[in-house]
């Protein structure tokens, strides 16, 4: 018998599941988060330690799922100074590097840009060798002015070498104190959109290393010697290395964790799962208990990638939300109170009408501290202009309407599925949806992603382009296979665990004969 801790840290609140080896619930709580995370997250792993009254020494596991990455890009705080090397001369310089990064993103990171002359086609000819006293030179003008380096090269997805080259010498002349980051190991195909999530995975190097030490320290003061992981945006693991390496794959880890987590607790594997917080509703896919991918480019701190990202949608209606009538007429939003709801939300003292306001008057929920029903429905009668009763029924009219919204841009065909609710906020969720077959509330809801974290499995995937006329596509697809098998089992997944996720080949337009194969293989921990 082992346990393990699965904790999720959210804007609001970090939460914490404790489970049995066998993915039972034996304790969970929603902590407050902190203005530093790591008292949040010794504060939730603390009180599931404390409530499931398990010996420290069973606890074999904790799995964090965190939003430090994307709040460090969304706020710019703690990035790191980075230099990027682009490998594709004479080719590919009418776009430069960064072009479409938002302008105090590129003020901030772009001092150190740089092309060189190299990069492959995508059947491997040499667009031009790779020139070293040019590589050389552009590095020395980097050196002691930079933290960490992105290199992209022209389709190094299918030949990385020089990647790889360029990164030698740059150990070699920035020293081993600069992190590299290699464009083949992190995005897609496309050059421009692999490159931007290079230099981002660059760019977080520090805040990573800074959260793997605080997660490390907090686990220790615990007295807890368990091993530790990190969640991917693909609803598997990572160890701690790993996410140093490619912090920027962390992002969006929370949507994916309460996807996964709603599925297992509701026992649903393909449906879509409407996740409730204090600001926003995230709608997303479930397809074998795992989050659909989206297949569009996607937009971190207001930079395109082209990195696995789970596919959501997002609507500005949570716990938080503010709600205004004008004319008559309710509007929800989009703004919110987010955690501020005990400061300013009208059923606590405060003057904001929010969400949750509508359901504290309808003893729909119960939060401590708030006024009482009947002086509730009074005041919010003031608000409004009309009959409680009426001010409610328009504001669930806009949730269902909202939300009904979020699942239709989900659905891909007209048949009815599965919706699945989880998150603090799932009290807010209409009983029917239009569209959806049924709409399931499990039990655990509120903990959604803290579970999701905690049963997450090790995962690993890889892709490479082939020219069919002149390779054997199944050969190239056996070997692709076995390269990710093998980096699974090196990563600590049970062999006898492992299943494919995905084994895909692409045709690819306008280039006779290039298919893009990809394989995705996941597997349980070694216990």
């Amino acid at each position: 018998m082992y346990y393990k801790i699965g904790v999720d840290v959210g804007g609001t609140n970090t939460d914490a599941v404790l489970v049995s080896h066998d993915n039972l619930i034996l304790a969970k709580t929603k902590q407050t988060t902190t203005l530093d995370v790591s008292n949040g997250i010794e504060n939730a792993i603390g009180k599931v330690i404390a409530d499931a009254k398990v010996p420290k020494q069973d606890i074999k596991y904790i799995m964090l799922g965190t939003t430090h990455c994307t709040n460090a890009l969304v706020e710019r705080k703690e990035l790191n100074k980075i230099g990027a090397i682009r490998i594709g001369l004479p080719a590919s310089s009418a776009i430069p590097t960064m072009t479409d990064f938002p302008k105090d993103l590129k003020t901030l990171l772009g001092k150190h840009i740089y092309m060189v002359h190299g990069g492959y086609e995508f059947d491997g000819r040499l667009i031009s060798p790779l020139n070293e006293q040019e590589v050389r030179d552009y590095l020395l003008q980097m050196k002691g002015a930079v933290e960490s380096l992105a290199i992209t090269g022209i389709f190094s997805k299918t030949l990385p070498d020089q990647e790889l080259q360029v990164a030698t010498w740059a150990k070699e002349i920035l020293g081993d104190a600069v992190r590299i980051s290699c464009s083949h190991q992190i995005g897609g195909l496309g050059l421009l959109e692999r490159e931007n999530a290079a230099i981002l995975n660059a760019a977080l190097q520090d805040v990573a290393s800074k959260m793997v030490k605080a997660f490390k320290d907090t686990v220790r003061r615990l007295g807890l010697s368990s091993q530790l992981f990190i969640g991917q945006n693909d609803g598997t693991l990572m160890s701690l290395e790993q996410s140093q390496d490619f912090p920027v794959l962390t992002i969006s880890s929370g949507p994916t964790n309460s996807i996964r987590g709603a599925g297992a607790l509701s026992g649903v594997a393909n449906g879509i799962v409407i996740d409730v917080g204090g600001t926003t509703s995230d709608g997303g896919v479930l397809v074998n208990y795992f989050p659909r991918e989206s297949t569009q480019a996607a937009q971190i701190g207001g930079v395109l990638t082209n990195f696995r990202m789970p596919d959501i949608v997002a609507v500005g209606i949570g716990g938080g939300t503010i709600v205004r009538f004008k004319d008559g007429k309710c509007h929800l939003g989009p703004d919110s109170v987010g955690y501020m709801l005990k400061e300013q939300g009208v059923a606590f003292g405060g003057h904001t009408l929010t969400l949750s306001d509508f359901f504290l008057a309808n003893d729909a929920l119960q939060i401590e501290g708030a006024l009482g029903i009947r002086s509730l429905k009074e005041t919010i009668e003031r608000i409004s202009g009309q009959a409680f009763s009426e001010a409610l029924a328009s504001v669930k009219y806009q949730i269902q309407l909202a939300i009904e919204s979020v699942v239709d841009k989900l659905k891909t065909d007209a048949a009815e599925i599965p919706v699945i609710a989880c998150g603090g906020g799932a009290f807010l969720l209409p009983k029917t949806i239009d569209g959806a077959s049924e709409v399931l509330f499990p039990e655990h809801l509120e903990v959604a992603n803290a579970f999701g974290a905690c049963i997450a499995q090790i995962g690993h995937e890889e892709e490479m382009v082939v020219n069919t006329l002149q390779s054997d596509e199944k050969q190239a697809m056996d070997k692709l296979m076995l390269t990710v098998r093998k980096a699974l089992l090196q990563n600590g997944a049970l062999e006898d665990s492992i299943k494919v996720l995905a084994k895909e080949s692409t045709p690819l337009a306008y280039l006779p004969g290039a298919v893009k194969l990809k394989v995705k293989l996941c597997g349980d921990l070694i216990t």
